[in-house]
């Protein structure tokens, strides 16, 4: 699914994630890796394959959109260091040809230090001619700049007939701010309530579709 955001090209990919194809840009929000690790680390039973296909998802994503970039809009790695960055590291051994930079979030408490060594360069903010890269959508700006950002995991209800009703994560786009879903399996829902001016770009399993 295309749409413009400052009159420029982007695409809404139903794996969750963002791409600029004049940059050959791909971002994505809300990884969360090692999170369910770092859950049964805290005595949480869960299964140590919980998060593979997330793995595999941004492992496919990489090598099917061939990205020059990938910008990670925070909460990256969910914890404290675990067993899951080694396979994480060797999935970015795997793509050293991209450049990957983390827009740090408030989960981000590894050492940037540990990032970097892995390849990944770290920063608050990163900011372009019109654009800023947030973890977190700016909550007051007088910018003509269009903020995108992660950290809610939105998520919007569609309602059919019989009482029907469908959750389902959604891109939420304002006249300021683009929030990205979340692209981890283990990180929750949101539910948005959206202006009259919003645009929603709801992700379905194969496809993004744009909610009236």
């Amino acid at each position: 699914m295309e749409t413009e955001l400052n009159r420029q090209r982007f695409i809404l990919l139903p794996e969750k994630a963002l791409y600029k194809p004049d940059e050959q840009l791909l971002i994505i929000a809300d990884v969360h890796l090692g999170k369910a690790a770092h859950f049964r680390k805290e005595g949480i039973p869960i299964s140590s394959h919980a998060q593979q296909n997330d793995y595999l998802k941004l492992h496919n994503l990489l090598c099917n959109i061939k990205p020059e970039k990938v910008y990670f809009l925070g909460d990256l790695f969910h914890s404290k260091l675990n067993n899951d960055w080694q396979h994480f590291t060797t999935l970015l051994a795997q793509h050293r040809h991209i450049t990957f930079t983390l827009i740090k979030g408030n989960h981000d408490i590894i050492t940037p230090q540990l990032f970097e060594e892995a390849g990944i360069t770290v920063v608050n903010t990163l900011e372009t001619a019109d654009f800023i890269y947030a973890h977190e959508p700016q909550k007051i700006t007088t910018s003509s700049k269009l903020t995108i950002a992660g950290h809610i995991h939105p998520a919007i209800v569609l309602s059919g007939a019989g009482k029907q009703s469908l959750r389902l994560p959604c891109f939420h786009i304002t006249q300021s701010t683009v929030v990205l879903p979340a692209f981890g399996t283990l990180t929750g829902l949101f539910t948005i309530s959206p202006g009259k001016k919003d645009r929603i770009y709801a992700v379905l399993p194969n496809q993004v579709i744009k909610v009236q």
